[in-house]
């Protein structure tokens, strides 16, 4: 029992038990689908009986280990709104909407106001509408307990999560994705003919934009948060290729994902090289090879569409997702950097005049906002990687940037917490409780650290002079004794 409660309490442990769940519960969704679209105007039984057993067992089991960490933590003296491990208030919260929005629409709405059991009016009913958003913040829990914890390396449960997170989203979106319903392929039996072929044109190219949009977007908020091992996309595609040809069993189409996959990969890979990490070429990459390789498999079975409109399909989507990369690529936070950058015209000290750059001068007021900014990132690689605290001496340089960054941030807030003057040692713990342990918000730790919110504010403010005095004397220490890298 004593190593049971052990292995609970073991983040990583508990990612894994929550993913397990999780999965089986979006598998009997999925197996759900597949009994009502099967055949068409009929739900196949015994799957689809077996496929919602499984969702509300899968629902059951995930709410109870929610519960018994819930009370675990309230059992050790947390406050309640902090008794779970960090990322999964917000799962057990989901959990509950979703009990109540499966009660509502199988006691209330669905007898009422479904007036056929298969299609749209099954899946776009309100109730249902929330058990899929609620299904998609219990699945993601892992991924947000794993950024909480400033993870820079996404692990299996991570990839896992993300995958499952895609596979919500896609089953959302099931009445227009390519790899279900293959408008582009000759002899289709539900695409449309004769006078309204066009018809099927116009789905088939919304389904495979769509869909592709959606690949890149979890390529980009993975690799934008995370260092990723190779074959990392790999294993997140196909896993949702697999969940998603299981709704008409066209597993034929899974070497899509796979191709996809391989191709995010690979680029990721070669962009390595290079300061940074790939958002808007990422995404072209994805949206380029999931176009592609769909069309080199319908082609084989016998397409019915000409090669201008593969050739368009391919090109639009490959933009569309470039597009969505350079709108949503990470960078320093705006509310930091745009202050600095407007003041460039008024004369000002020299750290701000075109670059913001660190300086040694304790009575400048851009040291303490470079170091909340880099505390900001401290779950974002990416962008941790860009602070100007990187270039000080004793930092490594390149790839491994924000790890050392990272790591030294952490060290020097543990040792300021760890002080013998009570005001630094206050204004370490509440840092340490703000950005690394990401205990709660500003109220959290005002209540935990018995502060005033005045006092709050003040040591905040000395924590973040602090850091960058520590900052200073260890980047002195560097220049004096460099170390061999």
């Amino acid at each position: 029992m004593k190593t049971a409660r052990k292995l609970i309490g073991n983040p990583r442990v508990f990612d894994a038990v929550v993913v397990l769940l999780t999965a089986a519960l979006l598998f009997g969704a999925y197996l759900t689908a597949y009994a009502f679209v099967i055949q068409q105007d009929e739900v196949v039984e015994p799957a689809g009986n077996i496929g919602q057993g499984i969702v509300v067992g899968a629902w059951l089991a995930t709410t109870g280990v929610l519960f018994a960490a819930f009370a675990r933590g309230l059992r050790g003296g947390k406050p309640w709104h902090n008794a779970l491990p960090d990322g999964y208030v917000g799962s057990l919260t989901a959990a509950l909407t979703f009990g109540a929005a499966w009660i509502v629409d199988n006691a209330y709405w669905a007898p009422t106001f479904v007036t056929t059991s298969v299609g749209l009016d099954a899946l776009f009913t309100p109730p249902r509408l929330v058990l899929i958003a609620a299904a998609a913040v219990m699945v993601s829990g892992p991924l947000r307990a794993a950024a909480r914890r400033g993870e820079t390396t996404a692990g299996f449960s991570t990839l896992i999560s993300a995958a499952l997170l895609l596979s919500v989203l896609t089953f959302a979106t099931q009445f227009v994705h390519p790899l279900i319903d293959p408008y582009a392929l000759k002899g289709y039996d539900f695409a449309p003919t004769g006078n309204l072929a066009w018809l099927g044109e116009n789905i088939g190219v919304a389904a495979i934009l769509a869909q592709a949009l959606i690949l890149a977007g979890t390529g980009l908020l993975l690799n934008s948060g995370f260092k990723l091992r190779p074959g990392s996309m790999t294993l997140v595609f196909t896993i949702n290729g697999l969940l998603v040809t299981t709704s008409k069993l066209h597993y034929k189409y899974l070497p899509v994902m796979i191709a996809t996959g391989i191709a995010a990969d690979a680029w990721i890979a070669y962009s390595a090289r290079r300061p940074g990490r790939p958002s808007a070429s990422l995404c072209g990459v994805i949206g380029f090879t999931f176009a592609f390789a769909y069309m080199v498999e319908i082609n084989l079975m016998n397409s019915s569409w000409g090669r201008s409109l593969w050739a368009g399909t391919i090109v639009a989507t490959a933009m569309m997702c470039w597009m969505m990369g350079r709108l949503l690529r990470a960078g320093l936070p705006s509310a930091i950097v745009a202050p600095l950058n407007a003041a460039a015209p008024v004369p000002a000290p020299v750290e701000v005049r075109q670059e913001v750059r660190w300086t040694r001068d304790p009575a400048s007021t851009v040291r303490p906002q470079l170091v909340r900014a880099a505390l900001d990132d401290l779950g974002t690689p990416e962008a941790l990687g860009r602070s100007p605290l990187g270039k000080l001496a004793g930092i490594a340089h390149g790839d491994s940037t924000a790890a050392d960054l990272r790591a030294a941030l952490v060290d020097v807030i543990s040792e300021l917490a760890a002080s013998s003057q009570p005001r630094d040692a206050e204004a370490g713990r509440l840092l340490l409780d703000y950005y690394v342990k990401k205990v709660g918000s500003h109220e959290v730790i005002m209540e935990r650290l018995h502060l005033s919110r005045p006092t709050f504010y003040r040591r905040l403010q000395r924590g973040f002079s602090l850091v960058a005095e520590r900052l200073d004397e260890m980047s002195e220490f560097a220049e004096k004794v460099p170390v061999a890298r």
